[in-house]
């Protein structure tokens, strides 16, 4: 490839080749080439964006239009406080309080540091700590973020005071809900809980939402509906960044119903108290309607911590894996052996079908031989000739062994059945146990095999397979304090003066007779010089009751003590169950004492 020069008058032109003479001329026409085609990319361009620009204001106006509606305007919810729980006086067990929480926006804070040290100096907690609250917000400068909850009214205006030189700090005031006497009552009541995914998926047409607290346990959830109350909001337009402009719309939340229990507090204390430092429940039911005015049950917990975020998690995971228990209701979701409480059951069907009489005599050696084994009494030198009504009062095991092995197993069942052994009360409360009602058939069903007249000695004396909440054996024993019916318990009294639960009674087919012999061994097992039951014995008022050990596979057996009074016109059952206390005749009746004698200074035994 060879260079060449040809002049032309003041200039000088170099080529390289022959060729690149014909390249000048083409980069010429490229440059028009290239005008052209950007013009024409040019007016593509303006013609696709004055289309979209049409094509977003004619045809997505209205979606649009919505959207920027909907980024003007912000609904925010106000939430509806939950309604008060108190007993029969009108004392509070639960109710929502005011909280003062403190909050910061990120975006109006000046200096972090100085602002955090002011805080911490304040709640008593590290300037560290709060300062990372408090950058956390960077996230999100226009909303608050949560600080301290409930941090008490005197501290809500102490910062509302510094709030001038430290701008960013905000004391939101919300509701909150307080359980007024702790761990008193707390299976009773129940506590809240977040609502969950399945639970708002099912209640979300009622209102629900998805930060709601739910009831979860005891009155707070059989009676949500009327508790919870309708969440309200209000309508606000915000600016571009979030902020509130002006309240457009407002709806005003409505509380809570406030619900009235059949508790008495003041026995609900004393009953719970009595319990302090043992495992087992007791029960204060008034045998003419079924109004419980007192159901204690121990170990308890504290129903705030399911709520207090503070305290969650190490409190709530200690309640949860606690070995013994605490959220388990003893009174109504235990179930037990009822021992010798169960040998009214066995009196009334004896003297009901006539096997025996209330003069047919039993003599008791101590022991009974079925076969190769012998059953002992728990007297190892037996009680003797005994009749019906000493025989309660002795809680001799061997009458009832032979009464029993003469009623047969489906006797013994029919009458257990009628009594309500095996099926749940109806307490409004959940998680109420039915227990079991064992039968001949029962057994063929569960076990494929035959009933053992051994089975029917053990069933005698409520062991065995039969077993019974606390609150059925109060029922129990309340047939014979109201004269033969058998009664739904209940708890809830009323809301907004409108009852929420009557008086249901059925009158069970027993005859005055039976009632008045068995009643008169009760009277004997609490007044008799050796009755069983000596330790629930008052001075003023005739207590009338039975007495229980019911033995179990870890050689502890546990207590009972069922009872009435007054004798005469009875106002008040109670029964006690010591849950592998010992003997029934101990802590179980001496407990019973106790508190008829503090219904009685309550008033609650009548005139």
């Amino acid at each position: 490839m060879g260079s060449y020069q040809h002049h032309i008058p003041g200039a000088v032109i170099v080529h390289t080749s022959p060729g690149l003479a014909r390249t000048g001329r083409i980069n010429r026409g490229s440059v028009f080439m290239r005008i052209k085609i950007y013009a024409f990319l040019l007016a593509v361009s303006f013609l696709l964006l004055i289309g979209g620009l049409g094509y977003i204001q004619i045809t997505k106006h209205a979606k649009f239009k919505v959207m920027s509606e909907e980024n003007r305007l912000k609904v925010v919810p106000l939430m509806a406080p939950r309604g008060a729980i108190l007993d029969r006086k009108g004392e509070y067990l639960a109710k929502d309080v005011l909280s003062f929480d403190l909050s910061i926006i990120y975006s109006q804070v000046k200096n972090i540091n100085s602002t955090a040290r002011a805080i911490a100096s304040i709640l008593g907690t590290s300037e560290e700590e709060v300062a990372v609250r408090i950058k956390q917000g960077r996230w999100r400068p226009y909303s608050p973020v949560m600080i301290a909850e409930d941090i008490g009214i005197e501290k809500a205006i102490y910062f509302e005071e510094i709030s001038v030189d430290q701008p960013g700090i905000l004391i939101d005031v919300s509701s909150k809900r307080k359980y007024a006497n702790s761990e008193v009552a707390a299976n009773v009541v129940g506590y809240l809980g977040l609502i969950n995914r399945s639970e708002f998926d099912r209640l979300k047409h009622y209102g629900y939402r998805v930060n709601d607290l739910v009831g979860r346990g005891g009155i707070e959830k059989t009676y949500d509906d009327y508790l919870r109350g309708t969440h309200g909001g209000k309508q606000v337009e915000v600016d571009h960044r979030g902020r509130e402009i002006m309240v457009l719309g407002l709806k005003e939340p409505v509380p809570g119903k406030d619900l009235y229990l059949t508790i008495d507090l003041e026995l609900q204390k004393y009953c719970d108290s009595i319990l302090e430092g043992k495992r087992g429940s007791i029960l204060a039911m008034d045998p003419e309607t079924g109004a419980i005015l007192a159901m204690a049950s121990a170990p308890s917990f504290d129903p705030e911590i399911f709520i207090d975020a503070r305290r969650k998690r190490a409190e709530v995971a200690e309640v949860l894996n606690d070995a013994e228990y605490p959220l388990l209701n003893r009174a109504i979701s235990g179930v037990y052996p009822p021992g010798s409480v169960f040998k009214t059951v066995l009196a009334t069907a004896g003297l009901e079908t006539g096997v025996v009489t209330a003069h047919t005599v039993f003599n008791c050696t101590g022991s009974m031989r079925l076969g190769r084994r012998a059953f002992h009494c728990w007297r190892e030198s037996g009680h003797g000739d005994q009749n019906l009504e000493e025989a309660i009062k002795n809680s001799c095991n061997v009458y009832f062994w032979r009464l029993g092995s003469h009623l047969g197993v489906d006797n013994i069942a029919e009458y257990a059945g009628m009594f309500g052994v095996g099926r749940a009360t109806g307490v409004d409360l959940p998680a109420e146990a039915d227990g079991l009602l064992p039968s001949r058939e029962w057994k063929r069903k569960k076990y494929d095999e035959p009933w053992y007249k051994g089975e029917t000695l053990n069933y005698s004396v409520g062991q065995g397979y039969v077993l019974c909440s606390p609150l059925q054996v109060c029922r129990i024993m309340s047939v014979f304090a109201n004269g033969g019916y058998l009664v739904r318990p209940y708890i809830a009294e009323s809301v907004e003066g409108v009852s929420l639960n009557k008086p249901e009674r059925t009158r069970l087919d027993i005859s005055e007779d039976t009632l008045e012999h068995i009643r008169e061994g009760l009277r004997k097992v609490v007044n008799d010089r050796r009755g069983t039951g000596m330790k629930a014995r008052l001075s003023e008022v005739v207590v009338a009751g039975k007495t229980g050990t019911a033995q179990t596979s870890r050689n502890k057996n546990h207590g009972w003590f069922a009872g009435f009074a007054p004798f005469d016109g009875p106002k008040l059952t109670i029964v006690v169950f010591d849950e592998y206390g010992g003997k029934g005749g101990y802590f179980a009746a001496g407990t019973a004492g106790k508190i008829f004698k503090k219904a009685e200074e309550l008033g609650l035994l009548g005139p």
